[in-house]
């Protein structure tokens, strides 16, 4: 058997008085394993968030690794493509001009993948939904900040090896090939 006692004074400071009052009614009845209702929520809400802590983590390392992977694969295309970029700024393409195309074509990765991601979200939202405490499966704002927070990870992804590119000597570049 349960009691619960609503009060508007500090509930272990309560629990001595309903004790009292409890044993004046019945002796036999033993009182134990007296909580305030904040821990008991807490305690049956323990398994739920040591998921999304995991799943927290999980999804920062998965955005690491996305990021590093943009970055791999635009620093190789940068690399391979050197000679092309130099003849480009030999014959006198702006730095930005050549900094936004490679940009550009590192976020359309991107936007698709994030696009394809955001469906796949939407499909398994009836999954997810068991994990969640205190957002909708369909939550338009988490919909809304994750493609967000990717295109800014994939963003700078891009422009570290753009930045990088635009800095190549034309002379030195066309002399490799």
């Amino acid at each position: 058997m349960y009691l619960a006692v609503r009060t508007t004074a500090d509930p272990l400071a309560v629990a001595a008085t309903v004790r009292r009052e409890l044993a004046r009614i019945d002796r036999d009845q033993p009182i134990s394993d007296v909580r305030t209702m904040d821990e008991r929520i807490g305690r049956s809400l323990a398994g739920r968030r040591f998921n999304m802590v995991l799943l927290a983590i999980f999804a920062s390392l998965a955005l690491t690794l996305a990021g590093i992977g943009i970055y791999g694969i635009v620093a190789y295309s940068v690399t391979e493509r050197t000679h092309e970029i130099g003849v480009r700024l030999a014959l006198g393409a702006q730095r930005r001009d050549v900094m936004a195309m490679i940009v550009a074509q590192g976020m359309v990765m991107a936007v698709i993948g994030a696009a394809v991601g955001v469906v796949a979200a939407l499909l398994l939202t009836r999954v997810m939904s068991s994990l969640l405490f205190g957002v909708s499966a369909a939550d338009p704002v988490t919909f809304a900040a994750i493609p967000v927070l990717l295109g800014a990870v994939a963003f700078v992804a891009c422009w570290v090896p753009a930045r990088r590119a635009t800095r190549v000597d034309p002379l030195v570049a066309l002399r490799t090939e």
